[in-house]
């Protein structure tokens, strides 16, 4: 399942944590500690498998764990890659091209279970279509790609299809487990054990819904091993202000049964001394703030109005908004071709996510 480790193909880990952009043919990294672009590494011949031979010649996809989902160009191979030791770690191949097709590479969005994915009794890799109720799903070793889809005839409606689709971008792993949620209150929770099981959670929902606005949107961030929901507030009408930001963690209930699970979003006022990176519609991580130069309590959020970064202090429930020292080249977050990945919109409020279409979607019973 491991593949050799090429030394070449290696990043300095003082550099991380690290961003990375793609912008039409180009790669850039950019360093948090060191606020800088960084070049992209020089490959002494081509195809040694450095850095840049490694960017150029294959489609790639982050996650949150560093490790990058890569798509060997014009080969059906498939691999995850770590660029600050070069482990790989081999994939089914992708011979009908539908997983990361070309085409498609800039709607597609990768998440893996665990920490690492070198044990392959534990690690599912997980590929989220983020404009078609469709993902895909494997483990390091398996031999084909697993396809899960709902076909359009299922559809009550294109609301429906559209809520299905916002669910599936909300995904975040945990411990071995995928979280998603519905607007009205409910948590459910995707894992693969090895069979698909899907499972709900009453959520205790009413602090994260704040009198005053009453127009929201909402990202997942796991940090510690807990999910945090991050909630940014906007003036009635106007979703590209963000008047409020909150932190909310999830507190669940382990006296209950699993049929009757229940948990509360609880308000913190510190991230314990980490800071958040969070992407409206692509992607949250947790960073600890201590030698990376970042503010400790804070979230880095962007793509509501701009391409800045702004910064904001959760301490004695006090937010205050300013732009970033670096506003990251002006170059947005993407995955895949160098295209940006799709924003979620905040046009679901109110009519929920209906995780029994989800279910129907994995096709489990449960």
């Amino acid at each position: 399942m491991e593949e050799a480790v090429n030394a070449s193909a290696a990043l300095d880990p003082k550099l991380a944590p690290l961003l990375l952009f793609g912008h039409g043919d180009a790669t850039f990294l950019y360093s948090v500690p060191k606020r800088a672009l960084l070049p992209m590494p020089t490959p002494t011949r081509v195809g040694d498998g450095g850095v840049d031979d490694m960017m150029r010649g294959h489609r790639w996809w982050t996650t949150a764990q560093g490790w990058l989902l890569m798509a060997r160009r014009g080969s059906p191979c498939t691999f995850l890659w770590d660029p600050f030791t070069g482990r790989r770690a081999g994939l089914p191949p992708d011979h009908d091209g539908t997983v990361l097709a070309a085409e498609g590479s800039h709607r597609r969005r990768c998440l893996l279970s665990c920490c690492g994915p070198m044990d392959p009794t534990s690690c599912t890799v997980l590929v989220i279509d983020l404009a078609y109720p469709e993902l895909w799903y494997c483990r390091p070793g398996d031999n084909q790609w697993v396809k899960l889809h709902q076909h359009p005839y299922q559809y009550r409606n294109p609301a429906h299809r559209d809520a299905i689709i916002w669910g599936l971008r909300q995904l975040t792993a945990i411990d071995g487990k995928f979280y998603t949620e519905e607007l009205s209150g409910i948590v459910g929770v995707l894992e693969f054990s090895p069979e698909v099981a899907f499972t709900k959670i009453a959520v205790h929902d009413v602090d994260r819904r704040p009198a005053v606005y009453k127009k929201r949107t909402t990202s997942f961030v796991e940090s510690n091993g807990e999910l945090h929901s991050v909630v940014f507030s906007h003036p009635i009408g106007c979703d590209r202000i963000v008047a409020r930001v909150g932190v909310y963690r999830l507190s669940i209930n382990p006296t209950t049964t699993q049929e009757q699970r229940s948990a509360a979003w609880v308000k913190v006022d510190s991230l314990g001394g980490r800071a958040f990176f969070v992407e409206i519609g692509s992607f949250g991580a947790s960073f600890d703030a201590e030698g990376t130069c970042l503010r400790g309590n804070c979230v880095y959020y962007s793509g509501f109005n701009g391409k800045n970064t702004r910064v904001t202090k959760q301490k004695d429930k006090l937010i205050n908004q300013k732009k970033s020292k670096r506003s990251m080249a002006g170059i947005p977050p993407c995955r895949g071709e160098g295209a940006s990945s799709p924003k979620t919109k905040n046009s679901y409020r109110g009519c929920g996510f209906p995780l029994e279409a989800l279910k129907r979607l994995l096709g489990t019973k449960k």
